[in-house]
């Protein structure tokens, strides 16, 4: 598992010709199965990261309101599974913008591509979230408290079990 914290920052890209760069098989029976970020920035541009479990955010666990930022442009966040809530990206807080790549094929009870705890800020204008299964609710999406979404530009949710798209509070704005 990596842990981004304290400012840290890492880019991830896949620059092999091949294209096939993976961050593959983390386990953590918390938070994380690949990545927990707490007051840290990750972005991704290429890659994969896929085939890992925790009990939320299995791909990737965002936490801390203000200085929590994931950045996806590119590369896959495909085939993970979490025993709880999401699959893919689990976002408590923070900062989430996709705008390329794709979220597919996570497995969680709620929010298999992408599970929106609390506050967050959401940028979805690019990418495709698609194939996720949720046992529950929000296969692509599940928006469970009051914040912010922001869907435009080319962003594709679609394809996913039990819900595209979730919303689970009054309190959540879509722009």
């Amino acid at each position: 598992v990596f842990r981004l914290a304290s400012g840290a920052k890492l880019t991830i890209t896949d620059n092999s010709d091949s294209g096939d760069g993976k961050i593959t098989g983390g386990y953590n029976s918390g938070d994380g199965g690949a990545f927990y970020i707490d007051y840290g920035k990750l972005y991704i541009n290429g890659g994969e990261i896929s085939g890992n479990k925790a009990s939320k955010g299995a791909g990737i666990y965002g936490t801390n309101e203000d200085d929590t930022y994931v950045y996806i442009n590119g590369g896959k966040v495909t085939g993970n599974t979490a025993s709880g809530n999401g699959g893919g990206i689990y976002m408590n807080n923070g900062y989430l913008y996709v705008d390329g790549g794709e979220i597919s094929g996570n497995n969680a009870v709620n929010g298999a591509g992408i599970y929106w705890a609390s506050n967050n800020k959401y940028c979805l204008t690019g990418g495709v979230i698609t194939g996720n299964i949720a046992t529950d609710n929000g296969g692509g999406v599940y928006a469970a408290d009051y914040g912010k979404m922001f869907l435009g530009g080319t962003v594709r949710i679609t394809d996913n079990t039990n819900g595209n798209l979730y919303l689970s509070e009054k309190d959540v704005n879509i722009h």
